[in-house]
This record gives C-alpha cells, structure tokens and sequence, in this order.
C-alpha cells in the first residue's frame, strides 16, 4: 500500500473518532441536563390520591374564603422527583439538611436546606430548574414512617401547626403572597406540596390511568364578592356559647385579627357580624360551662378572652 493511501486511511479514522465523539457527546449534553429548564415528560400524569388531596387543599381554602388554586404541572412533577429522591436517596439524612434537601443523585444541583439557605440559588428555586416554571415555589412536606402516607393525616397535621397554616392560607411569613398555582404528589410515606405565585406554561395535567385531563384554562367568570372573604360571617343565631378574643368595626379590621389568631395556633377562628360589630371567635360549646372550661385552660395572653352566646 502506498504512502499516499495510509494518508488517507488514518485521516479518515481520525475523521471517524471525532464525529463519534462529537455524537456522543451531543448525546451525554442532553442527557446531562435533562430536566433542568425543560418540558416536563409527556408521559408523566397525577394519580387519583395527588387529585384527592389537591382538592381537599382548595377545600380547605375555601372554608376561609381563599381563591381556589390552579393545578400545576410543573409544580407537580418537582414534588413527583423531590418525594422520589427523598425516599430513594435520603438527602434529608446528611447532618444540617431536612426534607426540603435534594440528593446529588439526579439531574438538578444539590442543595441541603437549610445549611446552604445562604447560597446564591435558593432551594425555592428548583421549579425554575427543573421545568419551565418561570418563579419560586415553595413547599410543604409530609413523612410517615408507617406505611404510606395518608391524606387526611398530611392535612390534619398542616392544619394543626401555624407555620403549615401560614403557608396554605397565606398568613404570617405568607402574607404578602398570593398564591396560583399548586403541584402535589405522594409517594410511599412521604406528601410533597408545591405553592407559587406565577402562571405554569405548562397547561394541562393528565390523570394517571383515565382520560381526564386537567386544564388551566378557564372561561372569564364574573367573581363573586363573597369569594373574598377569610372567613363566612356568621350572622344568624346558633344557640352557641363562642369564646371571643377581638371586637372589630369592620370586617378588614377582623380579617387581620383572624390571621393573627391562626398564626397564633387556633386552628377554628371564626368571625362573627353583630350589631355592626365584627367579632373573632377562637372556639365554639354547646353549654356555657364548657366555654368557660375552655377559657380556663387558655394561655396568660387570650385570658381576656369573654363568653358570647349566639
């Protein structure tokens, strides 16, 4: 063989090595990023239980007059990775990280909350990372050690804690927030709920083994004035003994003493319109004696709580 053709031989394995190369390469690129930024999977979808309890959180809502929230996407498929990764990879094992932590085992950056809270990129900011949720998002978790997780204990708890509270009924820290949107997703024994403030691109969501699809897209409703109200304002007689903590003259004025109540714990506060008085009522008894059990075992600071039957 001549020189000339040995030339042309090696020149095309070398030829041959780079395009490979460049193949692969072009193929570990995407691989590598997969989910950072992009589409969420066609074949992902809810499962009946994560509708189950989305709806019982606008249930829940809407007991103290909140919007209802719009079902997420995007949101939803973060919570489906964060309660998989949790359960499988334990990030939420490391000295300093709780169950907002993600492993380094899937395509997303590491994070341990709330050790590395201080970094540039906030863990709020997974959605933006992983999908093409255009905000923060912020969650609540739920664990169980006891089989699978359940929705009624997962709200029963949210429920019952006032930072949970603050978060599902824009209270406290939460205030100022307004959330749209809502992801959710269970997995094994642990409940995983994503909260935001911007709009998903991603409109639609595919009930696991139905054809019902879940859209974002509404018709233009004229809004009901009483959809905005915290609280339904009681203004008819019950016959109940209520234990009062707040007299208002407007119905703003008890809003804010409503919040300021549940941050505080309670976890029934109603509001109630006599008289042109708006009053905050932080229990309910059927019999004057069980009011005034209940007024006894209250903290140093709800002692000048008073008795009023309506």
């Amino acid at each position: 063989m001549e020189r000339q053709d040995c030339y042309k031989i090696l020149a095309m394995k070398l030829v041959t090595k780079y395009l490979l190369f460049l193949f692969f390469s072009g193929l570990a690129y995407p691989l590598s990023m997969r989910g950072q930024g992009g589409s969420v999977p066609d074949n992902y979808c809810i499962s009946s239980s994560e509708l189950e309890l989305f709806n019982k959180i606008n249930a829940y809502r809407s007991e103290r007059g909140l919007p209802e929230l719009t079902l997420s996407r995007s949101l939803s498929y973060v919570a489906y990775l964060h309660v998989r990764d949790l359960i499988i990879n334990r990030p939420d094992s490391v000295k300093g990280c709780n169950m907002h932590s993600w492993s380094s085992k899937g395509n997303w950056t590491p994070f341990c909350f709330p050790k590395e809270q201080t970094r540039k990129k906030s863990v709020w900011d997974k959605p933006k990372e992983i999908t093409k949720y255009p905000g923060q998002a912020f969650e609540l978790v739920y664990h169980t050690s006891e089989g699978d997780a359940t929705i009624d204990d997962a709200m029963s708890l949210w429920r019952s804690l006032a930072a949970s509270q603050s978060i599902l009924l824009n209270t406290g820290r939460y205030l100022k927030n307004k959330w749209k949107v809502a992801g959710v997703a269970l997995y094994k024994g642990y409940v995983s709920v994503w909260f935001g403030e911007a709009i998903d691109p991603e409109i639609s969501v595919r009930v696991c083994h139905s054809d019902s699809v879940i859209t974002s897209v509404k018709k233009n409703v004229k809004p009901n004035a009483s959809s905005v109200l915290r609280e339904d304002v009681s203004r008819t007689s019950s016959g109940r003994y209520y234990l009062i903590y707040g007299s208002y003259n407007t119905l703003p004025q008890a809003r804010e003493g409503q919040q300021r109540l549940l941050n505080d714990g309670f976890t029934d506060v109603k509001i109630l319109e006599k008289d042109g008085r708006f009053r905050t009522s932080i229990g309910d008894f059927s019999t004057q004696e069980e009011a005034k059990n209940a007024r006894r075992k209250l903290a140093a600071k709800y002692k000048d709580a008073w008795i009023l039957r309506e």
